[in-house]
């Protein structure tokens, strides 16, 4: 029985292993709420102004979506959902990207996603209005982060 439960243990550590970490930045002048939704839904932080929130990278076999909404319960109350996305293989690419559901909050604000200074990584970036979906691709290892008026 132990040696299951370790094997267990070892197995799921081995597929979490961090890769970088995700960060998002609240350069906005309001506080907003984040979300890491995998194949688990995990606690809302807040996030005050000019203040972060970061997570490991892991692979759960799935992608990873942080959701930042303006309001408290905004994910479970039809809000506007910011969503920076990443999905992370190990030893692989890591894509990443940028949307929004059931409207914006961010109109005229700056936001940015972008990986780490000198790696190379496409920058993605809203000028105040919401564009198109596009997956962008790093192949690598790399912290990510989204900035909030940027």
């Amino acid at each position: 029985m132990r040696l299951t439960t370790f094997l267990a243990t070892l197995v799921l550590t081995a597929s979490t292993a961090f890769a970088g970490v995700t960060i998002v930045t609240n350069k906005c002048d309001f506080d907003v709420w984040v979300t890491s939704v995998s194949t688990t839904t995990g606690p809302t932080k807040k996030i005050a102004s000019n203040s972060s929130y970061t997570e490991g990278q892991y692979f759960d076999g799935t992608g990873t979506a942080i959701k930042v909404t303006r309001a408290e319960k905004g994910l479970w109350q039809g809000k506007a959902v910011l969503i920076f996305a990443y999905s992370y293989t190990k030893g692989g690419p890591i894509y990443y990207d940028l949307s929004s559901h059931s409207g914006f909050d961010f109109w005229g604000k700056k936001l940015t996603v972008q990986g780490q200074q000198g790696k190379g990584a496409e920058v993605l970036t809203w000028e105040g209005t919401p564009k198109p979906n596009h997956t962008a691709v790093y192949w690598g290892e790399t912290d990510l982060t989204l900035t909030l008026c940027a």
